[in-house]
């Protein structure tokens, strides 16, 4: 079995007018409940944040990323060498829901994204192109996300994403369309006076179980600080040695 636990603190290459990643991976990893020896799947990597995050919390036994923007696949294989990892990741350049991923490969224990959310012709394209295909249903959309995605994973495989709340209801129909059944779901908020941001939500293939809604996280106090809840999540990454702030 292949060992991914890293010994030091990760250092992470991103473009700097282009898209980066914030706060929704660290929420992803942590919400996941990955085990020893899984094979993971990273929807969307962008500079590979998730397998590296992965990494430092569990021996997994495969990890295979895929990214569509050449530009975002360049940093990742960066990323991978500048971290040692390179050799236990294997990335993929390419469109996910019409790549050569599939089943005959082998299949996953776990699925994460962080998919494009926003709908064509809804709110304000943005004109970074990077920026605009992570975040507009560009090149994905949520049913074509789906489809690919349950042909990939095993028998009570688990699948996990972050979406706004104003989506729930086709999130939770689309799912189940694609027998990937909600198990779990949590509710992000900016502060305990905010509506919240995103959900964080679970689903198993093939097995119908009930969907235990898990108490929200509060990102920030009052004053604007972190919450013990969040400082404890970026400490299980040792993020605070990293040297930069998310954008």
């Amino acid at each position: 079995m292949a060992t991914f636990n890293l010994s030091s603190p990760l250092a992470i290459e991103q473009t700097p007018n282009g898209y980066r990643y914030s706060i929704e991976p660290f929420l992803l990893v942590n919400f996941s409940n990955l085990s020893t020896g899984n094979h993971l799947l990273d929807i969307g990597t962008g500079c590979g944040i998730i397998p590296l995050l992965a990494s430092t919390q569990v021996e997994l036994g495969k990890i295979v990323a895929i990214e569509i923007q050449k530009s975002l696949y360049d940093l990742a294989v960066i990323n991978m060498l500048k971290n040692g990892i390179s050799g236990k990741v294997s990335l993929v350049h390419g469109d996910f829901t019409d790549s050569t991923l599939s089943s005959k490969d082998g299949l996953f224990d776990s699925v994460i994204a962080n998919p494009p959310y926003r709908k064509l012709n809804t709110g304000r394209m943005n004109p970074n192109h990077e920026k605009a295909v992570a975040r507009h249903e560009i090149s994905m959309n949520l049913n074509s996300l789906l489809t690919k995605t349950s042909s990939l994973l095993k028998y009570e495989g688990t699948f996990v994403m972050a979406y706004p709340p104003i989506r729930l209801k086709e999130v939770q129909e689309t799912l189940c369309y694609h027998k990937l059944f909600p198990s779990r779901l949590r509710f992000i908020h900016g502060s305990r006076e905010a509506d919240a941001r995103i959900f964080l939500i679970e689903s198993v293939k093939n097995r119908q179980v009930e969907c235990v809604i898990e108490p929200p996280l509060f990102i920030y106090n009052k004053d604007g600080s972190y919450s013990k809840e969040m400082e404890k999540i970026y400490a299980s990454f040792n993020y605070s040695s990293w040297g930069h702030n998310i954008q």
